[in-house]
């Protein structure tokens, strides 16, 4: 009967931690045919059935189930079902177990129990030097809602092409990779797919025998060193606890529109509800908050409803709120909490920045301390900076520049010897101030936040939003810029109802912008600076905190925050190709 089948190579690989009985077999296969349509019958159904390929001396064992099962068609408003069929196969190794299924149940909480997942960490050191890398998911080490998560890249090999000066703080979790004829793409939730036709199950079982001695000669692979390691979390939670949580929302939604999955809410009868996309949405919403988390694991303002759970090889979330919300996921009710945990739609910080929880492992920025010196290097303290008052001054007819002692007539002053500064506050701005240096070959773009000195990050996660928001508007071409002069900089400034005299040009000679644009931006040193012009930050203070998560001291939690808000800023500016700066009291 197995010979009918035609797989695909996919498949996820498992360790044992204990001798597999014929149980555990059998608990798994009945767990994955829990929604086997009532009354069907299995089209296979066969149980640790041993094999030897002939012509090799490839002996396995496998078990396999195939079976009807149903789902509800969301789009009719009457019961109406789709018959498909699913599968469940395990093949058995030289002790490592390939799963590979299809629309079967959730096996993920026995399989957890019984077996150790080989990651992607370990799939990829199966590749040798001369692999080619030609897809690429990183997700940042971040949780801030103001700096750059994820990002991908893509190319026919991204070796030699990919920068990697913040590759310490980006977890890989999506590659795709050719060696020799063979193409391979491996997930973070370490399943492994190779590009094939659809083969017998004696193909398979050698496809497996081959991955298994890929991982028995695996060796460190230099490219992806650089990224992130893969750390135990046992060792990160001797020194180190939990300080935040994100739900990975956006994961979330895509992955229940995708799979048009129904979310329902259980009343305090007990009856369930189908929520309307109106709730859902604001459901979304609200996962996509950072969440604090207190010394006691729970998660601040939600003290008695949710906490962080820590098990033996994983970091859980528990929640009452998030349990009342079901998933229909394959016929089958889960809770909203469990259906996120199983999918790792989930990430955790520590107090200590170096670590991060991410799809069910735990990493280290494999940058180490010496990233702090290159966000040190970017703040760059200004005498006169302690001076300032407010951030734009007063305003009153007749007025032609801004009142000394504000933020804007502080960052004019210090761009005094550029040839152009623009004025592009409030409105749909790209930035408060806009200078371009024709000698130096220069566009900077310059965002302003004044307040008293602090170390704390709420103030600048606020102006680095700004600033990320409108990385891709430095990219401007020549129309693009005059037509902004012609709808907003050949105006006056106004600002809470006050029309000042305060042109937006700020300096320079609009009779020759065209022709001095042209030039700068034909420039063969052309370079742009996104800068943030922040009045409440000391770089003494801040170098102080720093260097004390550089021994190994224990700081507050906003000092953590504020160094992955600083991080954040330079990595997005610098994988824009610009000079990432802060401006700041000494």
């Amino acid at each position: 009967m197995p010979e009918r089948l035609e797989l695909t190579k996919n498949a996820h690989f498992y360790l044992p931690k204990n001798e597999v009985t014929d149980e555990i077999i059998q608990s798994i296969m009945d767990a994955a045919t829990d929604n086997m349509e009532a009354g069907g019958e299995y089209l296979i159904d066969e149980f640790r059935e041993p094999k030897v390929v002939e012509d090799t001396e490839l002996r396995y064992v496998y078990s396999i189930k195939v079976f009807p099962s149903v789902r509800p068609v969301y789009f009719l408003d009457d019961r109406v079902e789709d018959r498909i069929h699913a599968y469940i196969i395990i093949i058995e190794y030289s002790d490592h177990y390939a799963v590979m299924k299809k629309s079967c149940s959730n096996i993920t909480e026995i399989l957890k129990e019984n077996f150790e997942l080989i990651g992607s960490t370990e799939l990829t050191r199966t590749f040798t030097q001369d692999a080619e890398y030609q897809k690429l998911a990183l997700r940042n080490m971040t949780i801030s809602d103001k700096a750059m998560r994820a990002r991908s890249y893509e190319a026919a090999d991204l070796k030699g092409l990919l920068s990697t000066h913040s590759a310490g703080r980006s977890i890989p979790y999506y590659l795709k990779i050719r060696q020799g004829a063979s193409t391979k793409s491996i997930s973070g939730t370490g399943r492994i797919v190779e590009a094939s036709q659809r083969i017998s199950i004696d193909d398979i079982a050698l496809w497996v025998k081959e991955q298994v001695e890929l991982l028995a000669s695996a060796t460190d692979n230099e490219f992806l060193e650089a990224f992130a390691k893969k750390v135990e979390l046992v060792d990160v939670l001797a020194i180190t606890d939990p300080n935040a949580l994100l739900i990975e929302s956006t994961q979330l939604s895509e992955r229940i529109e995708k799979d048009e999955l129904v979310i329902k809410y259980k009343l305090s009868n007990g009856k369930l509800i189908t929520v309307s996309n109106r709730v859902k949405n604001k459901l979304f919403q609200e996962l996509e908050k950072t969440f604090e988390v207190n010394s006691d694991d729970e998660i601040v303002g939600f003290e008695s409803d949710a906490k962080i759970r820590r098990n033996t090889k994983s970091l859980t979330i528990q929640s009452k709120n998030l349990a009342n919300f079901r998933v229909i996921e394959n016929g089958k009710e889960v809770t909203l909490q469990k259906f996120i945990v199983k999918n790792g739609f989930y990430s955790i910080t520590f107090s200590d920045p170096k670590y991060m929880y991410f799809m069910g492992a735990c990493f280290q920025d494999s940058s180490g301390v010496s990233e702090i010196n290159s966000i040190l290097d970017i703040l760059q303290p200004l005498d006169g900076m302690s001076a300032i008052t407010s951030e734009k001054g007063e305003f009153y007819p007749a007025q032609t520049s801004f009142t000394d002692g504000s933020m804007f007539h502080f960052v004019e002053h210090r761009h005094s010897t550029d040839d152009y500064i623009f004025c592009d506050d409030l409105g749909i701005e790209w930035a408060d101030h806009i200078t371009f240096n024709l000698g130096d070959g220069c566009i900077s773009f310059i965002h302003s936040k004044h307040g008293d000195e602090t170390t704390s990050a709420s103030k600048l996660h606020d102006v680095v939003g700004q600033g990320i928001k409108n990385l891709g508007n430095m990219f401007f071409n020549k129309t693009q810029f005059i037509q902004r002069i012609e709808d907003k900089f050949n105006t006056m400034y106004s600002n809470n109802s006050v029309q000042t005299d305060i042109s937006r040009v700020r300096k320079g000679d609009l009779t020759t912008i065209e022709q001095d644009l042209e030039h700068l931006l034909k420039n063969y040193q052309l370079h742009r600076k996104c800068i943030l012009s922040c009045s409440f930050m000391s770089k003494s203070s801040i170098e102080t905190q720093f260097q004390k998560i550089q021994r190994g001291e224990a700081v507050p939690g906003h000092i953590t925050q504020l160094l992955w808000i600083i991080s954040s800023f330079a990595h997005a500016v610098r994988d824009m190709n610009a000079i990432p700066i802060i401006y700041c009291a000494p």
